[in-house]
């Protein structure tokens, strides 16, 4: 249905991954959406880690492969290889993720190659994977390396539906992001929602502030949460989500989380609507 990058324009921290894990999460559930995440960042178990232990799953890989029982051609790797032989198809994609919800939520870990130029060598062909994945998943949404630097980076931001451009709550990130909203075309095709990453509501840059000086009402916040931090490094997510939905205290900090969330995940089908995808 359609493509959602999460992508900043900024090579430093900006939150961009955890909040695509949030987002992308929350959606699903709400919405009952069947939905894909793909890493395709460099050298970054971050999204990993959202919902599974990498230690304990690195240690039983190294077992296996010593044990010569593991396929190599598993994973992103394995699925980069079909692609490359025209042999990818909505049902082979699915069969290379990991699961999170069944019939859900899948996950696409990312490349395992430490040389950046294989990984920019693989990532060229998740164009191809995309629009596969397009075809069997409600929503694809896809963690991009930062900055423009690298053209598969490019490439996939010309592909999207949506690009969620992500930063935090710091005036030279924002104004960096009005900079580049005027100076690069890419920007300024109308699928733009800028998200504030690690945002207190208590803060000079909180949403309604940040949302007065950009200019764009459709600015939206992953805000900074406890639970939601601890969850992301314990393999803790989406039960976390799970159980937030149970929480019936408009009032409590987790809850208002989750609210905030959920605006996001909205704000993506308005979006939607408004570029007349099906949704």
């Amino acid at each position: 249905m359609a493509i959602i990058s999460f992508w900043s324009g900024d090579k430093k921290a900006s939150g961009q991954t955890l909040s695509m894990a949030a987002i992308a999460t929350q959606m699903c559930i709400e919405h009952n959406m069947r939905t894909l995440m793909i890493d395709g960042t460099f050298d970054d178990d971050t999204l990993e880690r959202c919902f599974w232990n990498v230690q304990k799953n690195n240690r039983s890989i190294a077992r296996q492969l010593n044990a010569g029982k593991i396929d190599l051609a598993s994973g992103a790797e394995g699925l980069v290889s079909a692609v490359a032989s025209n042999k990818t198809s909505p049902e082979i994609i699915s069969n290379y993720t990991k699961i999170i919800f069944k019939n859900r939520l899948d996950v696409l870990p990312g490349l395992k190659t430490k040389i950046l130029e294989e990984h920019e060598k693989s990532l060229m062909l998740y164009k191809d994977l995309l629009t596969a994945a397009n075809k069997y998943y409600d929503l694809v949404f896809i963690d991009l390396s930062k900055t423009l630097k690298r053209e598969t980076t490019k490439a996939i931001l010309d592909a999207s539906a949506v690009i969620m451009y992500t930063m935090p709550p710091n005036l030279k990130k924002i104004d960096y992001y009005i900079r580049l909203k005027a100076e690069h075309p890419m920007m300024r095709k109308g699928n733009v929602i800028p998200v504030l990453t690690m945002s207190d509501s208590d803060s000079k840059y909180n949403v309604k502030n940040a949302q007065k000086y950009i200019g764009e009402k459709t600015l939206v916040t992953v805000p900074y949460n406890t639970l939601f931090m601890e969850s992301a490094s314990e393999a803790g997510v989406a039960n976390m989500f799970l159980q937030l939905r149970l929480s019936k205290s408009a009032a409590d900090k987790n809850t208002q989380f989750l609210n905030s969330v959920s605006d996001c995940g909205k704000q993506i089908i308005y979006k939607l609507q408004e570029l007349q995808y099906k949704v």
